[in-house]
């Protein structure tokens, strides 16, 4: 019983420490002196941190304009749309000799298996190419617009900070539980 214990213990532990995983998301910081881009780190009342080419880069808030954050795309894997693998043992015997399936179909003769074959790298080839732009396009974009109002850039730079990577790993529990909290009490009549 212990031991059962014990080992209940550690996978416990092991799954609610690796519960929630970690999503870079893509920056791009309009400042007053030009345009900054980079992996969003972390974002605190005074700065935003991006993880840009050169390094780690500190871009004071009152020199932001806007924020546009999309989440990093892994790369496009190509895919086998049209798989040719014909299973001849569903093909029966029928009272004229021929070999067909349940529904009547005629078992495609060695012609046809070759053209499949051949032509099937072919098409895919063709439909990778046309899919690999798809995928590139990414309409998952949040833009924040930054004005002089205190107040209002406030909370935009915490909606912001959802997305650093230092939120995700240190998520702040209790000012979400008082959030939650207060949008009950609102909806209560």
């Amino acid at each position: 019983m212990k031991a059962f214990s014990l080992i209940y213990l550690f996978y416990a532990f092991a799954f609610v420490t690796h519960a929630q995983s970690v999503k870079p998301f893509l920056a791009v910081i309009k400042t007053n002196d030009g345009q900054q881009k980079g992996i969003l780190h972390k974002v605190d009342s005074n700065s935003v941190v991006i993880d840009a080419k050169d390094g780690f880069m500190r871009i004071p808030t009152e020199s932001i304009k806007s924020v546009k954050i999309r989440r990093a795309k892994k790369g496009y894997k190509m895919r086998n749309y049209m798989a040719y693998k014909e299973d001849n043992s569903k093909y029966k015997l029928n009272r004229e000799g021929k070999f067909v399936d349940d529904f009547g179909h005629e078992m495609p003769s060695l012609k046809d298996e070759a053209m499949a074959a051949i032509f099937s790298p072919f098409f895919n080839g063709i439909i990778n190419a046309i899919a690999l732009p798809i995928h590139a396009i990414n309409p998952n974009v949040n833009s924040f617009k930054m004005n002089n109002d205190k107040a209002r850039r406030v909370v935009q730079l915490n909606e912001i900070s959802y997305y650093s990577i230092y939120y995700q790993a240190n998520p702040d529990v209790l000012a979400e539980l008082h959030k939650l909290k207060e949008i009950s009490a609102q909806a209560k009549p």
